[in-house]
């Protein structure tokens, strides 16, 4: 014992420099490595979030004959007046976007129509946070308004007309006016106002918007601000969508039909809507039907 208790010695400065530098080199190769796993963990999540999006349209779909409104008009059987398409497709697979937590939210989820909520993953993209949902115009986090994921509403079911007494309302769709519905664009990971989005501006992030308007139309004359709501590549470089017939993809905005700026967002107006009307080819946004 006590001649190995002689003979024993500790680590000198050199082979502890060593084995530092061999960890940070380990670090240093697999952080990337892992960086790369979550981000494709999340596109995968989000890609099952979408694909959920689009059983609980073909439900509804289903049911009625024509595609679900992005916004209803009167009272659905939940209780909110005028529901948003997350209360319709939520309820019929069973997941409402959002379930009072105390007293005082169930006070204000009952009496108050705009209480924009959510509790529900389905609705939220993993590389968002609820704060992520805050309203630039109004500054109240507003999840279901500022949303992960948006509707194609000009083609599939626009009410804006019936809520507001505008012209451009385009409800109720009938399924059989979509002729081709794998290449037909039913929800997507949407940016909300394109304008402003640089500072964080997702309004109406809950609908998405085709490539082109028609001529002469504005967005003005529908939100409010001069921008649009379009498809944003968030996930490794590319925009994700669920298509009428249930597939899901993730593609370039190019290949949605946008045309890319040198700030790498579609450039507002621009490019086809041959994805986005159910015809398969290319016809202007505010024409839905033949």
């Amino acid at each position: 014992m006590a001649n190995r208790s002689a003979t024993s010695r500790g680590f000198t400065l050199l082979e502890l420099l060593v084995v530092i530098a061999i960890i940070a080199l380990l670090i240093g190769i697999l952080l990337p490595t892992l960086g790369v796993a979550r981000k494709n963990a999340q596109a995968t999540k989000s890609l099952a979030n979408l694909r959920s999006h689009g059983q609980g349209l073909a439900l509804y779909t289903g049911d009625h004959g024509v595609f679900v409104p992005f916004k209803m008009e009167g009272t659905h059987h939940t209780g909110r007046v005028n529901a948003r398409y997350h209360w319709i497709i939520g309820d019929l697979l069973g997941w409402p976007p959002y379930l009072p937590q105390n007293a005082e939210e169930q006070f204000q989820f009952e009496n108050n129509n705009d209480f924009d909520r959510l509790d529900h993953p389905v609705f939220l993209d993993p590389v968002h946070s609820v704060e992520d949902m805050r309203s630039e115009q109004s500054g109240e986090i507003q999840v279901l308004r500022c949303g992960s994921y948006g509707y194609n509403f000009r083609y599939l079911g626009n009410t804006r007309g019936g809520l507001d007494g505008r012209p451009d309302a385009n409800h109720p769709v009938p399924e059989s006016r979509v002729l081709n519905p794998s290449r037909t664009v039913s929800f997507g990971t949407s940016g909300g106002g394109i304008g402003l989005r640089p500072q964080g501006f997702r309004e109406h992030a809950y609908t998405l918007d085709a490539p082109r308007l028609a001529p002469g139309e504005t967005n003005t004359d529908r939100w409010g601000h001069d921008t649009a709501s379009y498809l944003e590549a968030r996930h490794l470089g590319r925009a994700q969508a669920v298509w009428l017939d249930g597939h899901v993809a993730s593609k370039r905005l190019e290949d949605f039909g946008h045309v890319v700026g040198s700030d790498s967002l579609p450039i507002q107006d621009e490019g086809s809507n041959a994805l986005w009307n159910g015809r398969g080819f290319d016809r202007d946004a505010t024409t839905p039907t033949p």
